[in-house]
């Protein structure tokens, strides 16, 4: 985490209140001053999560409302080299709307806690995959996610932001994805639950049980805003 924020008087972290975010903000606010930045629509469950989850991390919680406008917005300005799918522009519009937030704020930076899913085993087809195949296949899964990611998700991800703010990945750290693929699978994935093993650290690092322990939420569902981007006509 030193490294991801070297040099910054304060850095913005892309804040839903859930495990993945939460252990990124604890971790850089040993290091320099946090603000929680967080995009919803109306009436979405991320907004309860994110106010409760900023207070008991005790850094400051900027948020914006999602609107059909912001989304169409950012959809104007999509610029990916690829055919993006309805989950590719729902992202693009979050984190484009989360990055304008965190600019307002005078942050320079913003970090993102994509990849803890595919170096920890956060999502639910890992734990099918070592029941139904073993343990080799759902490595295998994890380890194909994990470029996957590198060569879609994370061009989607910084293109959003990047005219914004500069974005960061701690997990995507080399000490970090070292440090993960040394760790047997039996510690990420123990009795069913996923992530097991950072939602241990989470907890011993000072992140509340309650946070350590939510289930995972995608970010364009729990946001609302991919209920927006499949109504916008884009």
């Amino acid at each position: 985490m030193k490294v991801a924020v070297k040099g910054e008087r304060m850095v913005a972290v892309a804040f839903s209140g859930g495990l993945d975010s939460s252990v990124v903000a604890r971790c850089a606010v040993a290091h320099t001053k946090v603000i929680a930045c967080s995009a919803f629509a109306n009436g979405s469950g991320d907004a309860a999560r994110a106010k409760k989850g900023a207070e008991a991390l005790g850094v400051e919680l900027v948020t914006t409302e999602l609107t059909r406008e912001m989304v169409e917005g950012a959809m104007a300005v999509i610029d990916l080299p690829f055919q993006p799918t309805l989950m590719d522009k729902s992202l693009w519009c979050l984190y484009n709307v989360v990055a304008r937030g965190s600019n307002k704020s005078g942050a320079r930076v913003m970090l993102l806690g994509q990849l803890a899913d595919e170096l920890f085993g956060g999502y639910a087809k890992y734990v099918e995959a070592l029941s139904t195949s073993g343990e080799e296949a759902a490595k295998e899964m994890m380890r194909a996610d994990f470029q996957e990611y590198g060569a879609r998700g994370r061009v989607r991800d910084v293109g959003a932001c990047g005219r914004l703010v500069e974005p960061r990945l701690p997990f995507a750290g080399a000490e970090v994805v070292e440090l993960a693929s040394a760790i047997p699978l039996g510690f990420k994935i123990r009795d069913g639950v996923r992530k097991a093993v950072l939602r241990r650290a989470a907890v011993l690092l000072g992140v509340p049980e309650e946070q350590a322990g939510a289930p995972k939420k995608a970010a364009q569902y729990s946001s609302g805003v991919q209920r927006l981007v499949a109504g916008s006509g884009f």
